[in-house]
């Protein structure tokens, strides 16, 4: 019968197409019926800029931290209640539509992407949550270039940061510092290939 059927569809072809429309639009709407499978809306915050990124911390004392990009800066939110997210600060910075940030030990490192902007990377302190954070900008330099502004950052199990495309820095190439040996003050390391690297 199924043979019939598609020897039937195959010869008319308008058929066909009128079957293969309305497969994907049943499969579409199936698709879309999912969405929410096994997850439930809890809370939300709101901001007044757009968002770009997030990553999360869990504290020494097993509270836990989501650490948020937004158009002006980062917020750092207490989100060990989900259904009670507070924000514990925020951190005011140059307008950029793109952040990402890592955390190793107790600090969190951020940097952003965005022409004309000399945040460098942001250095949060977190050792102290929940009370209060403490951070820095810092703007070091690679063979007479300074690190401005990059478009990702990623950590590695044994504390190297990995900075791609640091504009002007290494030809947008991979530029490795050390967060392991001296927490919250990173240690240049090396470059990689001065090759341009969007993402690590």
């Amino acid at each position: 019968m199924f043979i019939l059927i598609f020897l039937f569809l195959h010869q008319n072809k308008f058929n066909m197409r009128l079957l293969l429309s309305i497969s994907c639009m049943l499969f579409s709407l199936a698709a879309f019926s999912q969405l929410n499978l096994n997850v439930e809306f809890l809370s939300s915050i709101q901001y007044d800029s757009d968002g770009n990124d997030v990553w999360g911390y869990v504290a020494p004392d097993s509270s836990e931290y989501a650490i948020f990009g937004t158009f002006n800066g980062v917020s750092i939110v207490n989100v060990t209640d989900p259904s009670n997210p507070v924000e514990v600060d925020f951190i005011d910075q140059q307008g950029s539509i793109w952040r990402d940030m890592k955390t190793w030990g107790e600090y969190a490192y951020v940097v952003a992407d965005q022409g004309g902007t000399s945040d460098g990377i942001l250095v949060i302190d977190m050792s102290d949550l929940p009370n209060s954070i403490t951070w820095e900008n810092i703007n070091p330099t690679v063979n007479g270039s300074t690190i401005n502004r990059c478009h990702n950052i990623f950590i590695d199990e044994f504390g190297y940061a990995y900075l791609a495309a640091c504009e002007n820095v290494n030809n947008d190439g991979i530029v490795i510092y050390d967060v392991f040996s001296t927490p919250g003050k990173p240690e240049f390391v090396s470059t990689m290939a001065p090759v341009y690297s969007h993402d690590v």
